[in-house]
């Protein structure tokens, strides 16, 4: 069934269009025209769009806002119909104040609880800690504020509370493990969905434009999206040849050194110069003056200190407390180090699930959820935080295996 926001982006993103070929637009048959009709009249009365000869949008902050919200949605796979209902909103409000809630902090029905929850969990925006009771953790991520606001409401977010989640984890990997002697093809086939989740959510930070609908296609199906710049698609492609190799290293336990660090960055940078080759200048983070990076002199001696730290860290037998640790430590130190000109954040996170993975902790995923937060901590922040990064990298471990458990 079409909804009024399906057809105010159908008219946002022509410019203007005729009411008659809406329909045609959308490729819904002419019996729907009466009722896209309707919602041009409706949309109209709420001041989003006016009619001539066409219909047009009127520019005003809140068609902006909606058509934003709207694009938002389908380059991240939400159903926007959804999260844009008032119901949903006012259960969006209610859950951000309390970290882990149930359904007695929202007082929904309980099916309503169920579908809400389900929805915004397969999204990566809600973190299930539990199924029995039913105990959930929304996201703070901008979306949720920028929703709240086309509403004329604020959200206000709980205060999040530090806390080690080292034994939920071991729980969920003894799971993972008894399911992966049992199923390890279908294992293996949920691990090739999300390599294509991770690779967007990789180069969605970086600002690469491929929407997850496209890259899940060029990843899984070899689709090229249309209308997309060659940059933009090698580079995704390019990224997929690194994480192929990090998973098939990480799988046979090869360690890292300097020489499959400059390998791993150029297999994914190789459509720009200076792949596989350390800076000889010094950078900056853009926008950031604050997030310091290393001087182009020192780059070589700090690589050999974190290469001999990982050694040695290699050398022990470890607990899952300190690999998560290790890992967190390894990326935000090889993020400061900043060792090349360009691609040196996707090389951090990808350099992490190596040792993580290597470690038999099969971690590939970061839920759109934690974008924000993830880049408060790394190259958005203005002081260094390795305790709270591996907190964040901890519950990012536990949804990942909880989610690969549960299917």
């Amino acid at each position: 069934m079409v909804s009024k926001y399906d057809v105010f982006y159908v008219i946002a993103s022509e410019g203007e269009i005729r009411p008659k070929d809406i329909a045609e637009a959308m490729n819904k048959p002419e019996s729907e025209y009466t009722a896209i009709f309707n919602h041009v009249i409706k949309l109209e009365k709420e001041g989003y769009v006016r009619r001539d000869r066409a219909v047009k949008v009127v520019p005003k902050s809140n068609s902006k806002k909606l058509f934003e919200l709207i694009s938002f949605c389908i380059k991240s796979r939400i159903n926007y119909n959804l999260v844009l209902k008032k119901t949903m909103i006012k259960f969006i409000l209610k859950a951000a104040r309390k970290e882990f809630f149930t359904n007695d902090d929202v007082g929904v029905h309980p099916h309503t609880f169920s579908l809400y929850v389900n929805a915004l969990s397969k999204y990566g925006l809600l973190f299930v800690m539990s199924r029995k009771p039913l105990k959930c953790k929304l996201l703070r991520h901008h979306f949720f504020k920028e929703l709240a606001g086309f509403f004329g409401k604020k959200i206000e977010f709980y205060t999040e509370v530090k806390r080690s989640l080292t034994p939920e984890i071991e729980k969920e990997l003894r799971k993972y493990r008894r399911n992966l002697r049992i199923e390890y093809a279908a294992v293996e086939d949920i691990e090739k969905k999300k390599e294509a989740d991770y690779i967007y959510s990789s180069l969605n930070l970086e600002g690469n434009p491929l929407t997850l609908p496209e890259t899940q296609k060029l990843i899984l199906e070899n689709i090229l999206p249309e209308k997309r710049k060659l940059e933009h698609i090698q580079e995704t492609t390019n990224y997929r040849k690194a994480v192929d190799l990090m998973m098939g290293n990480a799988k046979k336990k090869v360690k890292l050194d300097l020489g499959l660090i400059l390998e791993y960055h150029k297999a994914a940078m190789s459509h720009v110069f200076g792949a596989g080759k350390i800076r000889k200048h010094n950078v900056r983070i853009k926008f950031n003056p604050d997030f310091k990076t290393c001087d182009w002199n020192l780059v070589p001696l700090r690589l050999d200190d974190l290469l001999e730290k990982y050694k040695e860290f290699e050398n022990e037998k470890r607990r899952v407390e300190d690999v998560i640790r290790f890992a967190s430590f390894f990326h935000n130190e090889f993020q400061r180090i900043h060792p090349f000109t360009d691609g040196n954040s996707r090389i951090s996170r990808l350099l992490m699930l190596h040792i993580l993975r290597g470690h038999g902790i099969p971690v590939l995923d970061l839920p759109l959820g934690y974008f924000d937060l993830y880049l408060n901590l790394t190259k958005r922040s203005t002081k260094r935080d390795d305790e709270s990064f591996n907190y964040l990298v901890e519950e990012i471990i536990l949804m990942n295996l909880k989610g690969i458990n549960r299917v």
